[in-house]
């Protein structure tokens, strides 16, 4: 089968290893996203994806824009591909870019389509507290992730696991899922008269069904901003919305408990990180944990919402009275510092057990 790849981050790296080594398939080209400024020195790096292309010695194109890119797309055409391949490239393909293979885009997604559309679907996963995720391939159309399902594949995500890590995990996953659809799919094509490229693109692909039944907090999986994850442990509700004014209807907001905390913490580590303000200064919270039983630190405790019930300076906890529930933080990281223990990032602040952290 002779497919172009198309993937910038870490996520898309064992998806096109795995295609690379495999001897039925022939990675004709990569495309990828420019290589982008990164750090504090704004070194001008490669997207993980390009590094491996070029060791593999492949093709690799960079365009700032594919569907405006009119040299390539004939360049593209050129290569009389197959089909290509989507993981998470980063620029939405026009028609006039799915129309040129001959088995259109197959797309590797992380969440059980229709559930989780969109862009980040491993962040709003874990914000929601899924406890059945998932992965898909499908067959890409003009929408947003809408087009036929080919194969799905279902996960247990672990209770503190974050977005860093099961975006690793999923990665491995994906990159067999996506392997044992394209190979059953160049199976059924030896086997058909003329290689018959929409018989098999019917034989294969399920439309996705039940979107319109799902919860608002499932329709879509929307890009990440830099406020989405402030907490105010006084509030009594958190909020979650879409940046994108087309997607006003995202809007919904859950108890601000300290379970729904310690997801929105899991969501959107690495970036943009849930914050909150101490003394008016932004600390961002890196890493929490649940508490399966709160007696002895409670003590019989009534406090506010945001008080500092007990800091365990050994392990460098510290333990937060939330509207539901006491929140265990391990990691946290002032604006301007390095991440560290958060009974240390008390003691920058002078607080101490009985005080509120706003």
């Amino acid at each position: 089968m002779q497919i172009i790849f198309f993937g910038t981050p870490e996520f898309a790296v064992p998806s096109l290893q795995q295609l690379i080594s495999h001897p039925a398939i022939n990675v004709l080209a990569v495309v990828t996203q420019p290589d982008k400024p990164i750090g504090r020195k704004q070194k001008l790096t490669a997207p993980p994806v390009k590094t491996v292309a070029t060791e593999h010695c492949i093709p690799v194109y960079q365009p700032d824009s594919l569907s405006k890119d009119e040299n390539l797309l004939e360049k593209l055409k050129s290569y009389m591909a197959d089909v290509f391949i989507t993981a998470a490239y980063g620029q939405i393909l026009r028609q006039t870019v799915l129309d040129i293979p001959k088995l259109g885009v197959i797309n590797l997604h992380a969440s059980l389509l229709p559930a989780y559309r969109g862009p980040a679907p491993i962040n709003w996963m874990l914000i929601n507290g899924e406890e059945e995720i998932g992965i898909s391939t499908m067959f890409s159309d003009s929408g947003v992730d809408t087009g036929p399902v080919i194969d799905t594949m279902t996960m247990i995500p672990d209770a503190n696991e974050d977005a860093a890590d099961l975006t690793q995990r999923m990665s491995i996953v994906g990159s067999d899922l996506l392997l044992e659809s394209l190979l059953k799919i160049d199976d059924a094509l030896k086997v058909l008269e003329d290689n018959d490229y929409a018989k098999v693109k019917e034989q294969f692909g399920k439309p996705q069904q039940g979107y319109d039944g799902l919860h608002v907090s499932r329709k879509l999986a929307p890009f990440m901003t830099k406020d989405l994850g402030k907490i105010d442990f006084t509030e009594a509700e958190i909020y979650y919305s879409s940046p994108n004014h087309r997607q006003a209807f995202f809007s919904y907001s859950k108890p601000n408990t300290a379970k729904n905390i310690h997801n929105m913490v899991r969501g959107t580590f690495p970036w943009p990180c849930t914050f909150t303000l101490i003394q008016g200064e932004k600390v961002a919270i890196i890493e929490t944990q649940l508490i399966e039983d709160d007696t002895e630190i409670n003590n019989g405790n009534s406090l506010k919402p945001g008080a500092i019930l007990r800091t365990d300076n050994k392990n460098g906890y510290i333990f937060i009275q939330t509207q539901d529930g006491i929140l265990q933080i391990n990691r946290l990281k002032p604006a301007g510092k390095k991440e560290m223990k958060a009974s240390d990032c008390l003691n920058g602040f002078r607080l101490k057990e009985g005080d509120s952290l706003v």
